[in-house]
């Protein structure tokens, strides 16, 4: 069985490598969104750079192996968190419009 103090460094660890992707994938959303403006796929891509901000956001305290303490840093949480899930919903829905032609392109 790993130590607690393992435990906590591979979870700091795995987070790290998540801001990474999600940065990545941050840096696309735009350029999607700059490339496909215009296009109707440009309204499913709109909220993508909001979720991955957002998603950085949730991450970045743990990241830092918490050397500093944001104030009401769980308020703050709940309502970045909430942000990118209700930009994520918005992104299927625009998928979901776009896909099943229901809507005038």
């Amino acid at each position: 069985m790993i130590s607690e103090e393992t435990y906590w460094l591979l979870v700091q660890a795995v987070t790290v490598l998540n801001i990474v992707v999600l940065s990545v994938g941050f840096a696309l959303s735009l350029i999607a969104v700059r490339g496909f403006s215009g296009a109707p796929i440009n309204r499913m891509l709109k909220p993508m750079p909001v979720v991955f901000g957002a998603f950085i956001l949730t991450n970045a305290p743990v990241a830092a192996f918490y050397l500093f303490e944001l104030p009401y840093y769980r308020a703050v949480f709940s309502v970045v968190f909430t942000v990118a899930v209700l930009a994520a919903v918005v992104a299927a829905l625009q998928a979901v419009y776009l896909l099943t032609e229901r809507r005038d392109l």
